[in-house]
């Protein structure tokens, strides 16, 4: 009787697993699975996860696939497994969606996309739709959690997601997304935002004019455009752009700042000054605005320096300008690295071009061309021993800044210090082979 009933369940266990791979039979399994899942979730758990490997025998016939239902049980499935997730960050007993569930969410998306395009009835769209709205509340949180990490490039995918679904979801008679057009209009801005962030510069164009087309409330609209345009060469547009956010928001720095980067790019150091001025009038306690400044003197001072007939009274304007921003900042942050590294660097440049005036002298042996080369050699060692403190604390602010060790190691050469030289230089190699050192050679 016992080898009877072994040999029973035997034949049993094999009937119904080749019934499982019946594709029709495997479809209608699959819907009561998942029915008696939403009966009671916690007591059927197991149930969903059969229903999902029963589906996707249904999907892969041709005897099923075709069919509306196989595409929509198969949406509703994937919907299932990402709600239990969805319902636990909701609740706050998890953070953030698992990579198992952002694959069920796209997975339920594609499936509904499916079986939209093979609905015929009215109440079969309107189904679809609606699965596609739910889809689409997960892809939304899915966004959001990734925003509040600060992980734009991220968000981008479904957010955009979100907002194309929408649109599908309302024309097949299912339950809009967004419940007015004040939402959809806020999302549209953020997901531009996260494009631009991504990188994504053509459809992040794309969102900006839509919004600048529907004349969306915030000027960062009109900077984005700005610089999105200006970068892809269509300048006259660009500025006409920044125009129109000028005359519409005329206190608002956002834009302000958009031009003054347009500027940089353009090299037009002149008039990037002014832009500056206005700049730190309305932010006198931004510290980048005066770094930025003393860099664009900086610049002047390198040009005018290196001039074919220079105006060293000229020069020397620029230098101490560019000095006095970079003290000015420090001013406001004594620790900023951009400042201190910069002043380190003017004095480190202008060594460079003493050192050019050295080279030049070297073949002129006459009394007055050593007494020329000693001299220059004296303000070298000056200007080096002036840089060298800042460099220091620079290191000391971030060990693995390469400009920063390859001025440390050259400015030890140059002061006959060997020893240090060679020890930035091998610090220096670390860093290019892709080390990053945890401790700065130098202690604040």
């Amino acid at each position: 009787m016992k080898h009877f009933l072994l040999a029973f369940l035997a034949v049993f266990t094999l009937t119904f697993s080749l019934q499982a791979q019946d594709p029709a039979k495997a479809l209608k399994k699959a819907t009561r699975d998942l029915g008696d899942y939403r009966v009671d979730p916690s007591a059927n758990e197991a149930k969903l996860e059969e229903a999902q490997k029963l589906i996707e025998i249904a999907v892969k016939s041709d005897e099923t696939n075709g069919l509306f239902k196989t595409w929509q049980k198969r949406g509703e499935i994937y919907n299932a497994l990402a709600s239990k997730e969805a319902g636990m960050v909701i609740a706050g007993m998890k953070a953030e969606l698992s990579e198992e569930t952002e694959n069920a969410i796209y997975e339920a998306v594609k499936s509904f996309k499916k079986a939209l395009s093979l609905a015929k009835k009215k109440f079969e769209k309107r189904d679809a739709a609606n699965g596609l709205a739910e889809a689409a509340s997960y892809l939304n949180m899915l966004g959001n959690i990734y925003l509040q990490k600060g992980a734009y490039t991220e968000a981008y995918k479904p957010l955009k997601t979100t907002l194309e679904l929408h649109k599908l979801v309302v024309e097949n008679g299912g339950k809009p997304i967004f419940a007015e057009d004040k939402d959809y209009n806020d999302n549209l801005f953020v997901t531009a935002y996260c494009a631009r962030a991504a990188q994504k510069n053509e459809e992040a164009l794309a969102l900006y004019q839509q919004l600048y087309a529907m004349d969306y409330d915030d000027a960062n609209i009109y900077a984005a455009l700005f610089d999105l345009l200006s970068k892809k060469g269509e300048e006259e547009k660009a500025l006409e752009i920044l125009q129109a956010g000028k005359e519409k928001y005329p206190e608002n720095t956002e834009l302000l700042f958009a031009e003054i980067n347009y500027y940089l790019r353009q090299g037009r150091l002149e008039e990037l000054l002014d832009k500056l001025e206005v700049a730190i009038q309305k932010e006198p306690d931004n510290v980048s605005l005066y770094t930025t400044t003393g860099n664009v003197y900086d610049q002047l001072y390198q040009m005018e320096s290196q001039a074919d007939e220079p105006d060293e009274v000229k020069a020397q304007e620029y230098f101490d300008k560019a000095m006095s921003y970079y003290q000015k900042a420090l001013e406001l942050d004594p620790n900023d690295f951009n400042a201190i590294y910069s002043i380190g660097a003017l004095d480190y440049n202008k060594a460079a071009a003493v050192i050019q005036e050295m080279i030049a002298l070297e073949s002129d042996l006459s009394r007055e061309g050593l007494r020329k080369y000693d001299e220059k050699k004296a303000e070298l060692e000056k200007l080096f021993n002036e840089a060298l403190p800042w460099f220091q604390k620079a290191e000391s602010l971030n060990p693995n800044d390469q400009n920063t060790l390859i001025a440390l190691k050259e400015i030890y050469a140059r002061l006959d210090d060997l020893e240090k030289s060679k020890i930035f230089r091998e610090r220096l190699e670390r860093v290019r082979n892709g080390e990053e050192l945890e401790e700065p050679y130098f202690k604040q």
